[in-house]
């Protein structure tokens, strides 16, 4: 589903993550695999063609730039990152400080520390 190299744990470690087994099958198969999870957009047009979303209106929230801020990125949504993930801001400083559009993808329009900065507003 994902190409996730490391997921992060508490205290900032980090295990594997899906991406090492589907590289491990890639390479028995001697094929590409086809990813249906972010940052492909397949299930993102799925969802908003069964349900009829409308992307002006719609918000990616995730805490990985390489999947979550990309795919929002890449559907039009507006992206909020959280920092709870393995992103780091200086890492977000660093493709929107870059010439390069292919990184400018992966800058959030938006980012808040926890996803619990966004109760307060939600109570309004």
């Amino acid at each position: 589903t994902n190409r996730d190299h490391r997921l992060p744990l508490e205290g900032g470690a980090g295990i594997p993550g899906t991406g090492c087994l589907v590289k491990a099958v890639e390479t028995a198969a001697q094929r590409e695999a086809f990813i249906v999870g972010k940052p492909n957009r397949f299930m993102f047009d799925c969802v908003a063609g069964e349900f009829q979303v409308d992307p002006a209106r719609t918000i990616m929230v995730g805490d990985r730039l390489d999947t979550d801020i990309l795919m929002g990125n890449d559907c039009g949504l507006t992206t909020l990152l959280t920092l709870t993930g393995v992103t780091a801001l200086d890492e977000v400083r660093g493709h929107q400080d870059s010439g390069c559009p292919a990184r400018h993808s992966l800058v959030p329009d938006f980012y808040v520390d926890s996803i619990a900065d966004l109760l307060p507003a939600l109570g309004e």
